[in-house]
């Protein structure tokens, strides 16, 4: 997994580099993802930070736990229009490009920014 934004806390790393991976096609629904302590140890990092990353993609819908049988990547919901995680996404997006627009960057610029992650050229 790639992606080492170190302003994230290493959970966040992690949920990032897993989504990032669906979107690119690298995990499909229904592909089994690692255990807690063989994740921590690929990642190098405690298994109280994975546990926490993989609580979080649970909570977010992204995969699903069956007791005894592992962690599986969840099949996407379609349209998920104006879902709280939506919002809150559309509002983090908001006052970052308040951020970017006092910053003066051209609005240009930042569309090709935005259109280059979308496309996962930058991943």
């Amino acid at each position: 997994m790639q992606t080492n934004d170190s302003s994230l806390p290493y959970y966040e790393q992690l949920v990032l580099r897993v989504k990032q991976q669906i979107v690119q096609g690298i995990l499909q629904p229904g592909d089994r993802l690692p255990s807690v302590r063989d994740m921590a140890r690929q990642e190098q990092l405690n298994p109280n930070t994975v546990s926490k990353a993989y609580k979080q993609l649970e909570s977010q819908q992204v995969i699903t736990t069956v007791h005894g049988k592992g962690t599986y990547v969840r099949e996407t919901t379609t349209a998920a229009g104006d879902s709280a995680q939506v919002v809150a996404s559309k509002k983090q997006l908001m006052t970052l490009l308040t951020e970017i627009r006092y910053l003066g960057v051209p609005l240009d610029e930042v569309v090709s920014w935005i259109k280059a992650a979308y496309e996962g050229a930058e991943q």
